[in-house]
């Protein structure tokens, strides 16, 4: 199921800076809120971890992200965050329980926003430590 499509409304206001809508989305994987989550990227998203193939768009990207893990409980830490116009780069320390096992992750995003929502997210990590980390079938 699809998660409501609003854009931000500019009638009410400007939208939320770039670091303003990154921290959000990341504030939005603490639980997680996939609805809320979803909520961040437009229509138009590139969605890219970069040990795999990239996903265009947000029936792609809600598909994979409702099916990812999945996630018991999540929480982002951003250690540091940093923007210049529509980029913003985050290091972060991503925390998933999947079958009451924890993954830590360490985490380099990379984020443009326009018009207040994610167009394009890159994530680097290291595949194999997720892989590792990630409850095998018995």
């Amino acid at each position: 199921m699809t998660a409501e499509r609003a854009a931000p409304d500019p009638s009410k206001g400007s939208h939320p800076t770039p670091r303003e809508c990154v921290l959000a989305f990341c504030a939005a994987w603490s639980g997680p809120d996939l609805d809320e989550v979803i909520r961040w990227l437009g229509y138009d998203i590139v969605y890219h971890n970069m040990p795999m193939a990239p996903l265009h768009g947000i029936a792609a990207t809600e598909a994979y992200l409702r099916t990812a893990g999945p996630f018991e409980r999540s929480h982002w830490e951003v250690l540091n965050i940093a923007a210049d116009g529509e980029i913003v780069l985050t290091e972060r320390i991503d925390r998933m329980t999947v079958r009451g096992r924890e993954i830590v992750l360490p985490v380099m995003g990379t984020f443009r926003v326009r018009d207040g929502l994610i167009r394009e997210w890159r994530d680097y990590f290291d595949l194999a430590a997720y892989r590792a980390q990630y409850p095998q079938d018995a």
